[in-house]
């Protein structure tokens, strides 16, 4: 869905950004209807990528791997992409090859969360929103110390701005939750947070662990 935060000629400037490389992921987007993350936010985060510097990356809800793409083209660290649609997984395999460093994971995002050993120390959700909070709990003990988070779409739209009278139905309960969630993520003094309007809104969760 395009920016409901963004002035049109803003938006238009952050999607007509040419990046190499990506061609194959936008065009299937759009003829598969698929979603992907958007130039802005791509860039976005393969800049925090690159200023943090991390060792393991793990992707929650990693669709056919553009932001996979966005990430890796900045660093040679390790990548864990999770997503419960196969086919969009094996789209992402082949649209990665050349990459070696990564491997891919047919789950659920809480179900991977609840099995998984490993510590990671940049992670990207891209998931169903209204399950950021329960995410959020599962994520934090695979946790690095000092390791970075996004949240993508986090404003839902613009929706959590409005009144909730204002706000299409299917989207009240998913508005409540995050409302919950920035209220409550605000008040955790193992983290900071920040908030950027990029797109439909992103989160970035510093961790001290």
């Amino acid at each position: 869905m395009k920016s409901q935060l963004l002035i049109p000629a803003v938006y238009d400037f952050l999607e007509n950004i040419d990046v190499e490389g990506f061609e194959q992921f936008y065009e299937y987007a759009v003829k598969r209807d698929v979603p992907v993350v958007s130039k802005a936010v791509g860039n976005i985060i393969g800049f925090f990528v690159s200023l943090f510097r991390p060792t393991n990356i793990l992707e929650l809800g990693c669709g056919i791997g553009t932001s996979a793409r966005y990430m890796l083209a900045k660093s040679k660290a390790n990548y864990t992409g999770v997503d419960n649609n196969l086919e969009r997984i094996e789209v992402a395999k082949r649209f990665l090859k050349d990459f070696k460093q990564l491997k891919f994971i047919h789950s659920r995002v809480e179900a991977f969360l609840s099995g998984t050993d490993e510590k990671y120390d940049f992670v990207f959700v891209d998931s169903i929103k209204k399950d950021y909070e329960k995410i959020w709990y599962l994520l934090k003990p695979v946790l690095a110390r000092r390791s970075i988070v996004i949240f993508d779409d986090f404003f839902l739209y613009g929706y959590i701005f409005q009144e909730e009278a204002e706000i299409p139905h299917k989207y009240r309960e998913g508005v409540r939750l995050i409302k919950r969630f920035i209220n409550n993520i605000k008040n955790d003094p193992t983290v900071e947070t920040v908030f950027l309007p990029i797109e439909n809104g992103i989160m970035v969760v510093h961790y001290e662990g």
